[in-house]
Protein backbone atom coordinates (compact mmCIF):
# COMPACT_ATOMS: atom_id res chain seq x y z
CA UNK A 1 0.00 0.00 0.00
CA UNK A 2 1.18 3.41 -0.70
CA UNK A 3 0.43 6.74 0.89
CA UNK A 4 1.22 10.07 -0.61
CA UNK A 5 0.93 12.62 1.47
CA UNK A 6 1.96 16.75 1.13
CA UNK A 7 4.45 17.75 3.99
CA UNK A 8 3.71 20.59 5.91
CA UNK A 9 -0.07 20.36 5.53
CA UNK A 10 -2.26 23.10 6.85
CA UNK A 11 -5.66 22.24 8.47
CA UNK A 12 -7.65 24.83 11.15
CA UNK A 13 -4.65 27.25 10.89
CA UNK A 14 -2.19 24.90 12.17
CA UNK A 15 0.65 23.41 10.51
CA UNK A 16 1.25 19.76 10.99
CA UNK A 17 5.13 18.28 10.18
CA UNK A 18 5.24 14.86 8.05
CA UNK A 19 4.92 12.40 10.35
CA UNK A 20 2.35 9.61 10.78
CA UNK A 21 1.41 7.94 13.49
CA UNK A 22 0.45 4.36 12.67
CA UNK A 23 -1.27 2.15 15.88
CA UNK A 24 -0.66 -1.17 13.77
CA UNK A 25 2.96 -2.26 15.01
CA UNK A 26 3.09 -5.30 12.63
CA UNK A 27 3.12 -3.29 9.65
CA UNK A 28 6.83 -2.87 8.38
CA UNK A 29 6.35 1.10 7.29
CA UNK A 30 8.56 2.60 4.84
CA UNK A 31 8.54 6.86 4.68
CA UNK A 32 10.09 8.09 1.58
CA UNK A 33 10.86 11.85 1.59
CA UNK A 34 11.28 13.62 -1.88
CA UNK A 35 12.80 17.45 -2.77
CA UNK A 36 14.10 18.73 -5.62
CA UNK A 37 16.47 21.22 -7.02
CA UNK A 38 15.93 22.83 -10.50
CA UNK A 39 12.55 23.48 -12.59
CA UNK A 40 10.96 22.92 -15.59
CA UNK A 41 11.35 25.92 -16.78
CA UNK A 42 14.51 26.55 -20.11
CA UNK A 43 17.41 25.89 -18.82
CA UNK A 44 19.41 29.25 -18.54
CA UNK A 45 22.97 28.09 -16.91
CA UNK A 46 25.41 25.15 -18.22
CA UNK A 47 25.38 23.09 -17.06
CA UNK A 48 22.44 22.86 -15.24
CA UNK A 49 21.06 19.71 -13.59
CA UNK A 50 17.44 18.58 -12.30
CA UNK A 51 18.16 16.94 -8.97
CA UNK A 52 15.43 14.51 -7.29
CA UNK A 53 16.54 13.38 -3.70
CA UNK A 54 14.90 10.19 -2.23
CA UNK A 55 15.19 10.00 1.14
CA UNK A 56 14.24 6.30 2.57
CA UNK A 57 13.49 5.82 6.39
CA UNK A 58 12.52 2.06 8.09
CA UNK A 59 9.83 3.62 10.82
CA UNK A 60 11.64 0.75 12.71
CA UNK A 61 14.74 2.46 13.11
CA UNK A 62 14.25 5.45 15.20
CA UNK A 63 16.03 8.81 14.82
CA UNK A 64 14.85 10.25 18.01
CA UNK A 65 18.18 10.70 19.56
CA UNK A 66 19.86 12.03 16.26
CA UNK A 67 17.29 14.74 15.88
CA UNK A 68 17.86 15.44 19.70
CA UNK A 69 21.71 16.29 19.23
CA UNK A 70 20.97 17.94 16.08
CA UNK A 71 19.06 20.49 17.93
CA UNK A 72 21.31 20.33 21.11
CA UNK A 73 24.41 20.59 18.86
CA UNK A 74 22.81 24.12 17.03
CA UNK A 75 21.15 25.83 20.07
CA UNK A 76 24.82 25.11 21.81
CA UNK A 77 26.27 26.73 18.58
CA UNK A 78 24.37 29.86 19.50
CA UNK A 79 22.25 29.27 16.17
CA UNK A 80 18.46 30.16 17.18
CA UNK A 81 16.77 28.58 14.57
CA UNK A 82 13.63 26.78 13.64
CA UNK A 83 14.58 24.77 10.56
CA UNK A 84 17.43 24.34 8.44
CA UNK A 85 16.94 24.24 4.57
CA UNK A 86 19.85 23.82 2.84
CA UNK A 87 19.37 25.72 -0.14
CA UNK A 88 18.70 28.65 1.64
CA UNK A 89 21.37 28.28 4.13
CA UNK A 90 24.08 27.89 0.62
CA UNK A 91 22.18 31.27 -1.48
CA UNK A 92 22.37 33.08 2.52
CA UNK A 93 17.96 33.91 2.11
CA UNK A 94 15.28 33.92 4.79
CA UNK A 95 16.71 33.09 8.29
CA UNK A 96 20.06 32.49 7.10
CA UNK A 97 21.03 35.66 5.67
CA UNK A 98 22.59 37.34 8.95
CA UNK A 99 24.95 34.58 9.35
CA UNK A 100 28.73 34.64 7.81
CA UNK A 101 29.80 32.09 5.61
CA UNK A 102 31.91 29.99 8.49
CA UNK A 103 28.65 29.53 10.33
CA UNK A 104 26.68 28.57 7.29
CA UNK A 105 29.27 25.42 7.06
CA UNK A 106 29.11 24.83 10.31
CA UNK A 107 25.53 24.50 9.64
CA UNK A 108 25.81 22.56 6.68
CA UNK A 109 28.56 19.92 8.79
CA UNK A 110 26.18 19.56 11.50
CA UNK A 111 23.28 18.72 8.91
CA UNK A 112 26.07 16.40 6.93
CA UNK A 113 26.93 14.46 10.64
CA UNK A 114 22.97 13.87 11.46
CA UNK A 115 22.39 12.57 8.21
CA UNK A 116 25.76 10.26 8.06
CA UNK A 117 24.42 9.07 11.47
CA UNK A 118 20.73 8.57 10.63
CA UNK A 119 19.90 4.97 10.40
CA UNK A 120 18.53 6.61 6.72
CA UNK A 121 19.38 5.84 2.98
CA UNK A 122 19.13 8.14 0.12
CA UNK A 123 19.60 8.33 -3.26
CA UNK A 124 19.16 11.19 -5.87
CA UNK A 125 18.28 11.43 -9.68
CA UNK A 126 20.21 13.91 -11.76
CA UNK A 127 19.15 14.95 -15.17
CA UNK A 128 21.63 17.12 -16.98
CA UNK A 129 19.71 20.00 -18.54
CA UNK A 130 21.49 20.05 -21.69
CA UNK A 131 19.57 17.15 -22.56
CA UNK A 132 16.49 18.20 -21.51
CA UNK A 133 16.14 21.82 -22.61
CA UNK A 134 12.34 21.60 -22.66
CA UNK A 135 9.32 20.81 -20.07
CA UNK A 136 8.24 17.72 -22.11
CA UNK A 137 11.65 16.09 -23.08
CA UNK A 138 12.53 16.99 -19.18
CA UNK A 139 9.38 15.16 -17.66
CA UNK A 140 10.02 12.45 -20.42
CA UNK A 141 13.67 11.61 -19.21
CA UNK A 142 13.23 12.31 -15.66
CA UNK A 143 10.54 9.47 -15.41
CA UNK A 144 12.54 7.05 -17.49
CA UNK A 145 15.24 7.74 -14.73
CA UNK A 146 12.97 7.71 -11.72
CA UNK A 147 11.84 4.32 -12.97
CA UNK A 148 15.04 2.60 -13.68
CA UNK A 149 16.62 3.98 -10.61
CA UNK A 150 13.74 3.02 -8.13
CA UNK A 151 13.15 -0.06 -10.28
CA UNK A 152 16.76 -0.98 -9.39
CA UNK A 153 16.05 -1.51 -5.51
CA UNK A 154 12.59 -3.33 -6.40
CA UNK A 155 13.72 -5.86 -3.53
CA UNK A 156 14.27 -3.42 -1.08
CA UNK A 157 10.83 -2.49 -1.26
CA UNK A 158 8.86 -5.22 -1.51
CA UNK A 159 10.20 -5.69 2.09
CA UNK A 160 8.04 -3.41 3.54
CA UNK A 161 3.83 -3.85 4.30
CA UNK A 162 3.14 -0.27 3.59
CA UNK A 163 5.08 2.84 1.81
CA UNK A 164 4.42 6.25 2.76
CA UNK A 165 5.56 9.12 0.32
CA UNK A 166 6.23 12.81 1.30
CA UNK A 167 6.31 15.28 -1.08
CA UNK A 168 5.43 18.97 -0.94
CA UNK A 169 3.85 19.20 -4.19
CA UNK A 170 6.46 21.94 -4.71
CA UNK A 171 6.39 21.17 -8.87
CA UNK A 172 3.32 20.08 -11.00
CA UNK A 173 5.82 18.11 -13.63
CA UNK A 174 7.50 16.25 -10.81
CA UNK A 175 4.32 15.69 -8.79
CA UNK A 176 2.33 13.98 -11.35
CA UNK A 177 5.65 12.21 -12.16
CA UNK A 178 5.89 10.97 -8.64
CA UNK A 179 2.00 10.17 -8.51
CA UNK A 180 2.31 7.88 -11.75
CA UNK A 181 5.08 5.97 -10.26
CA UNK A 182 3.96 5.18 -7.16
CA UNK A 183 0.34 4.35 -7.50
CA UNK A 184 1.59 2.10 -10.54
CA UNK A 185 4.37 0.58 -8.87
CA UNK A 186 3.12 0.38 -5.83
CA UNK A 187 -0.61 0.02 -4.96
CA UNK A 188 -2.08 -3.25 -4.39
Amino acid sequence: MVWVKTLWTTAGGKNFPPFLICEEKSLKELSIFIDESGDFGMAKEYPSYYLVTFVFHNQENCIDEQVSKLEESVRNSGFHLEYIHTGPVIRKEEVFAGYSIDERRKLLYKMLNFVNKCPISHMTVAIDRREAADKITLSGKLAKEINRAMSFHAKFFSGFDKVIVYYDNGQNELGAILMWFFLYNFSM
